[in-house]
């Protein structure tokens, strides 16, 4: 789950949704494993005074968790995730550049599909894909996503009123 307004947490991974190691673990042991992710740290910020920031903004998103017994925490600090500037969409690059045989995929990458990082690197990967696969007259992977605007054209119009 993304997040918004909870100052450090920008992000709440519940591992043994999708992870095989921590699927069985928590099959073992009846926990749970749970990812925080802070993108934007300052360099100069206390570790401790953030990793401990972190837990209470769980406990603000997911009020059940307070009472969770922490059993083991590990910590990964690494400047690998690239901001973006709010406003910033159309200055990054496309999948397409104009020479037809270099694409760009990554996070960096401008797409018209919502997604975060992650899903945005694996989006773009794929229409890369289908733009090389098309100069060969190959069909590529049909992308689906989620509708870019609300299903209801009378509620969206009612909307642009408020």
């Amino acid at each position: 789950m993304g997040t918004s307004g909870f100052a450090l947490l920008d992000n709440v991974s519940v591992l043994e949704r999708w992870e095989g190691e921590a699927a069985r673990w928590t099959e073992r042991t009846g926990g749970s494993v749970v990812e925080l992710h802070a993108y934007a740290v300052a360099d100069d910020r206390d570790r401790p005074d953030t990793q401990r920031r972190l837990l209470e903004q769980l406990h603000e998103v997911y009020p059940e968790t307070k009472d969770a017994r922490v059993v083991d925490a590990r910590h990964e600090w690494r400047a690998d995730c690239p901001l973006f500037e709010v406003g910033g969409f159309a200055s990054r690059p496309g999948v397409r550049t104009p020479d037809p045989r270099v694409v760009l995929a990554g996070d960096l990458v401008r797409t018209g599909l919502p997604s975060a990082l992650m899903e945005r690197a694996a989006t773009t990967g794929f229409q890369a894909a289908n733009v090389l696969l098309e100069r060969w007259g190959v069909r590529g992977q049909t992308l689906w996503s989620v509708p870019c605007a609300g299903r209801s054209a009378p509620l969206r119009a009612a909307a642009s009123l408020a």
